[in-house]
Formats: structure tokens, C-alpha cells, sequence
């Protein structure tokens, strides 16, 4: 880091206003547990990041988010909640895979 940059961040009350941060990249795929197929409209929250999908989307997301381990939240109308967590690392992307929330209506 160059002297000047390092001096910047020290003095910011904010360091990620400078663009200087540890992040990573969470994706994943959310789908309907008995057909497979997206879900119309879903909210997703990773690590206090929040994501809509709609259907265009096709039930794929990609979050940039803090490293660590962060709490992984998916809401959709009709469907049970997901709650869980994932690690994500500097720099690297961690895929949460494919996450099926079963229909809560009838059917």
C-alpha cells in the first residue's frame, strides 16, 4: 500500500469509502423443492446485503459481502424460509449451491 494511501485509510472514519475491503462473492440458485423451477419473486439477504429476484433471474443471485462467517436469509410469499450461513473467504466466490424452499400452499 502505497504511504499516501495508507495514510488515507488511517485517517478515514470509513475505510471502505476508499474502496479498501476485505469482500468475497456469495452465489447460489433458488428454486421450488418439488418442481425445481425459479421462484417468481424471492428476497435475499446475505450478511445484511439484500437482493430481490424476480423472474427474470431465473432464481440465480451473486452477493458481494463481507469475509467471515455471514447468515444467509431467503424469503419468498407461499414458501418456507431459508436460514443458514456460509463462509466466505477474501477475494474468492462461494457458490451456496442450489436451495429449494418447499411450497407452503396447497398443492
Amino acid at each position: 500500500m502505497s504511504g499516501l494511501l495508507a495514510l488515507a485509510v488511517a485517517c478515514s472514519p470509513n475505510p471502505n469509502a476508499l474502496g479498501v475491503t476485505d469482500t468475497g462473492t456469495v452465489t447460489g440458485r433458488v428454486v421450488d423443492a418439488k418442481t425445481q423451477q425459479p421462484i417468481p419473486t424471492v428476497v435475499i439477504n446475505v450478511g445484511g446485503q439484500t437482493r430481490y429476484l424476480s423472474p427474470s433471474d431465473q432464481g440465480g443471485f451473486t452477493v458481494q459481502v463481507q469475509i467471515g462467517t455471514q447468515p444467509v436469509l431467503i424469503h419468498s410469499p407461499g414458501y418456507s424460509d431459508y436460514s443458514g450461513s456460509i463462509v466466505v473467504r477474501k477475494g474468492e466466490t462461494s457458490d451456496i449451491g442450489l436451495i429449494g424452499l418447499a411450497s407452503t400452499g396447497p398443492g
